[in-house]
């Protein structure tokens, strides 16, 4: 039995892709950036373009996204990398809202570009 050889274009797809994961990985705030602070900072992204900031404890709660410890210090982890600050909402002290930074507003950018040029 002979072995066909792979078409061209799927080589060249599968590369183009590797191209672009590496991309990802030169992307601000990659260097400390893991699946769970990802989806962490994406949920804290959404929650903040709908008007709804998550209220830390609010966030603390979320089962999905691990134990209310676990969530506790990848806020804090968030925080140290400048993705994410605190802010204290208009009218009661007690609540701290997690909003992202400027520097997390380019992250979700930069991922952008790079999805527009995967689907080019």
């Amino acid at each position: 039995m002979t072995i066909r050889p792979p078409k061209k274009e799927l080589i060249a797809l599968y590369l183009r892709f590797r191209t672009l994961l590496d991309s990802i990985t030169n992307l601000p705030g990659a260097a400390v950036m893991t699946p769970e602070l990802d989806t962490l900072l994406a949920v804290i992204g959404n929650a903040w373009q709908a008007g709804k900031p998550y209220p830390v404890r609010k966030l603390l709660i979320r089962e999905e996204l691990g134990s209310p410890a676990t969530i506790h210090k990848r806020i804090h982890l968030l925080k140290e990398a400048g993705l994410v600050r605190l802010e204290t909402l208009e009218g009661d002290s007690r609540v701290r809202l997690v909003v992202p930074t400027e520097l997390a507003l380019h992250h979700f950018a930069e991922h952008a570009k790079v999805i527009q040029q995967a689907i080019r």
